[in-house]
């Protein structure tokens, strides 16, 4: 009989044990799986907001391409014929280049280690690495020192020394660079140009989000103002009677 109490003791303790073991193994593998997916999403949006500069910069300095090429057609056209100077001046003034691209994911990206652990892909990393360095290059050869060389476009002189093409060469060598490291960075993150439209929507959205929110706050805040203004009108009017 004791043998038999014994016996069934153990039976219950080891199917207590064994549920608590289980109970706690659910727990903690269900915990490690989200945070597995949480480190994922996190990497996943890394990714994108990387990427969307890169293919934001692209689009930039295509059109500065562009525009250097515009330029060159007109500055030939304004050296063989200097009467065309001034009202040429306008349409090369305006195709100087400028870098619109913003510089901020970037800085994120370059000084931020965590970011960099949390998308774990070292090809990828010196690639972007890679891309962010000819952008560098590009403004400091192609931009900068374009407008250094330009700033004086109501000479006829500095038309004449202007080496325009240079600067076109070394523009589409740079271009062609940053397409490959952009394209290497498609392939390793397996991110289409789908990911990258439906990334900016939704970043287009926020940013319209968030300035109607300020659009609003600013409208309760000139509310208020006007509100004070009043109560203390009419505080001034009653101690006038009084």
């Amino acid at each position: 009989m004791k043998a038999e109490r014994k016996s069934s003791s153990w039976k219950s303790f080891l199917l207590t044990l064994a549920a608590t073991t289980f109970s706690i193994m659910l727990t903690f593998g269900t915990s490690a799986v989200i945070e597995h997916r949480k480190l994922n999403a996190e990497k996943r949006e890394m990714v994108l907001m990387v990427m969307y500069d890169m293919r934001e910069s692209l689009k930039d300095i295509e059109q500065i391409d562009e525009d250097l090429k515009d330029f060159f057609e007109i500055q030939v056209d304004v050296v063989a014929h200097p009467d065309k100077l001034s009202q040429s001046y306008i349409g090369m003034a305006s195709r100087i280049p400028m870098a619109r691209y913003s510089m901020t994911t970037e800085t994120i990206f370059r000084s931020n280690i965590e970011t960099i652990r949390t998308i774990g892909n070292i090809l990828f990393v010196e690639a972007v690495s890679s891309f962010y360095d000819l952008r560098e290059n590009y403004k400091a050869i192609v931009i900068e020192d374009f407008q250094n060389q330009s700033n004086n476009l109501l000479f006829l002189e500095t038309l004449r020394d202007l080496n325009t093409p240079s600067f076109i060469f070394y523009s589409e060598a740079f271009l062609r660079s940053m397409k490959v490291d952009f394209e290497n960075c498609k392939q390793l993150m397996k991110v289409t140009d789908e990911d990258l439209e439906v990334f900016s929507l939704q970043k287009e959205k926020l940013m319209e989000s968030t300035q109607s929110k300020m659009s609003e706050d600013t409208e309760e805040s000139s509310s208020d103002r006007n509100e004070r203004s009043v109560r203390l009108q009419q505080a001034l009017e009653q101690g006038e009677k009084n």
